[in-house]
């Protein structure tokens, strides 16, 4: 990584020289807990993540409104500004509102959720295996890791993501067809370019001003979205590909009771 000396700001790379071992997340087999959704419509994409500037939120509503104004589709928000206070769930639907109001309201065809509070990791594998939930969309800038986006992922579902950040330990597998150690995109991947963090997001010691976040690509985003909902059956059948690669793997590793 390249960064700045801050006492003489002369430019210095940062290596880890250090050797690093990782535990990664388990897979988790819990039972699913029914969800009683009331989606009018059979095809819903999910987004699960707080709402802020990393996130890219706003994008994520305002591109799914703008691609699916007209379109019999859904989009469930699982989603807080901060916390799961009821106070937090008040101005969490007032932002909401005000996007929804920019694009007509009630004459939007598309229909969007709010879901707000605490779920148990039982009622989550029920919304990650809903019947009419079809995929997990994302817009962040970057993630650690992105556990909504790995959880999704073992539970068979299609994930629509930038192809940058910690995802990517879990979003490809090796492709069987090809003798090389290149792995393929097991995700419908979105373009994007590298910029530095927004002014807004600069967290001193945290966030430095000078550190780069993935932006996703408005055109690339919208046209996954379509894709995913007219081509499903190749983006389902990745997606259960990747979900027995990833089981498989786990289980090798660190043995049944530690995998699950």
């Amino acid at each position: 990584y390249q960064g700045k000396d801050g006492h003489t700001g002369q430019p210095v790379n940062l290596i880890c020289n250090t050797e690093i071992e990782v535990v990664n997340y388990p897979v988790r087999n819990f039972n699913k807990k029914k969800l009683n959704l009331d989606l009018e419509y059979d095809f819903n994409y999910l987004a699960i993540s707080q709402w802020g500037p990393r996130k890219n939120f706003d994008n994520l509503v305002k591109w799914f409104l703008e691609e699916n104004f007209d379109q019999e589709v859904g989009l469930v928000l699982k989603t807080s500004i901060k916390n799961n206070s009821i106070i937090d769930r008040e101005h969490t639907e007032a932002k909401l509102q005000s996007i929804l109001r920019r694009f007509g309201g009630d004459n939007c065809k598309c229909k969007v959720y709010l879901l707000h509070g605490d779920l148990s990791p039982e009622e989550m594998n029920g919304l990650y295996q809903h019947s009419k939930i079809k995929a997990l969309v994302s817009t962040a800038h970057g993630e650690g890791y992105g556990l909504p986006l790995f959880e999704a992922a073992y539970n068979g579902l299609p994930v629509v993501v930038v192809g940058w950040s910690g995802q990517c330990d879990f979003l490809y597998m090796p492709d069987a067809r090809r003798k090389s150690s290149k792995k393929k995109p097991m995700f419908a991947s979105v373009e994007y370019d590298l910029q530095n963090v927004q002014p807004e997001a600069v967290w001193d010691n945290v966030i430095q001003a000078e550190s780069q976040w993935a932006f996703p690509r408005e055109a690339s985003f919208k046209r996954r979205l379509r894709e995913v909902r007219s081509e499903y059956s190749r983006f389902k059948r990745n997606a259960k590909k990747l979900q027995k690669y990833l089981i498989s793997m786990l289980l090798s590793i660190y043995g049944k009771e530690k995998a699950y």
